[in-house]
């Protein structure tokens, strides 16, 4: 079975959930565009994952320069893609990290697993998107409470028309982990070090992680070759609460160097927990932007896509 396939299977066992939602949508100021979904009611307990299709509201090339994110409680993550599908204003049903894994021509423009995230690329770099673009917002909610909540999530972008922007080295994101996760019942565990060489000639500006309820940490360092930790660029040990680290300097690539990472996590369940996209399952993604940007640079397990 091939990684795509097998990456498949795993994302498409989420929970089947009804839900009620309300619609989003997005503003447009001169150098501040914003998209928003929400408010959705999410019940008790229910775990759901919504769509909307929406203008990003950027009537020129534009540059986007610097990101603000804000989620409500109960938020597990946003993604925010640029898309070609036309508007879909009212929330519907979709299968989270699907945009990512398969290849579908969307490319995710931002990654956000907090409530509260705000950063600037460094100067001469910027993240592109063409002039009219729609925008596709993916809200994945989990309720762990006993009371019913509203989700909500926006996205804020500043930045240049295109025409304004000057020189600068176009930004794209990477996306690496792996899906060999298998922790048995009561019980610790681990990935122990993997490695993923980088594409030579990129630069990685920013590191971020991506757990879910049973992670206990995960731990990132960039690498000369694998088996070696230079410097540790991520110990994120709140899996609800992720870095998101700009990198000062930048870490280069020359085809052999990379990043090592180590996934841990306690199973505190009666149950066996593999890799998934549900509460009950688990995951170990690491992820950032780099430049110069060909392409959306995509590794599970050493098999690495770039579209």
């Amino acid at each position: 079975m091939g990684m795509r396939r097998i990456v498949l299977v795993a994302l498409g066992g989420m929970i089947a959930c009804s839900s009620s939602s309300g619609g989003g949508g997005g503003t447009s100021s001169a150098n501040s565009p914003q998209a928003s979904i929400g408010p959705i009611t999410v019940a008790a307990g229910q775990e759901i994952t919504e769509c909307i299709v929406i203008p990003l509201g950027n009537t020129e090339d534009f540059v986007i320069q610097g990101v603000d994110v804000s989620l409500a409680p109960g938020s597990h993550h946003l993604i925010m893609y640029q898309t070609g599908d036309p508007p879909q204003t009212t929330p519907f049903s979709c299968t989270p990290f699907s945009n990512i894994a398969f290849g579908t021509g969307d490319t995710p423009i931002v990654f956000a697993a907090k409530e509260q995230e705000s950063f600037t690329f460094p100067p001469n770099t910027g993240l592109e998107v063409p002039a009219n673009t729609n925008v596709r917002l993916e809200a994945h909610y989990i309720n762990a409470t006993s009371k019913t909540i509203e989700g909500h999530g926006q996205v804020t972008v500043h930045g240049v028309p295109k025409s304004q922007a000057g020189t600068y080295q176009p930004v794209g994101f990477a996306f690496w982990g792996t899906i060999n996760i298998d922790i048995p019942a009561n019980s610790t565990a681990s990935t122990g070090p993997l490695f993923q060489a980088g594409t030579a000639g990129r630069h990685l500006m920013s590191i971020s992680t991506h757990q879910h309820h049973l992670g206990s940490g995960i731990q990132v360092w960039e690498s000369t070759a694998s088996g070696q930790k230079s410097k540790q660029i991520a110990n994120d040990t709140d899996w609800a609460n992720p870095s998101w680290t700009m990198l000062q300097p930048d870490f280069a690539f020359d085809g052999t160097n990379g990043l090592t990472f180590d996934c841990s996590w306690d199973n505190t369940t009666t149950q066996e927990v593999k890799f998934g996209e549900s509460a009950l399952d688990e995951m170990c993604f690491i992820g950032g932007y780099e430049y110069p940007f060909t392409g959306l640079d995509f590794c599970v397990d050493g098999h690495c896509k770039d579209r």
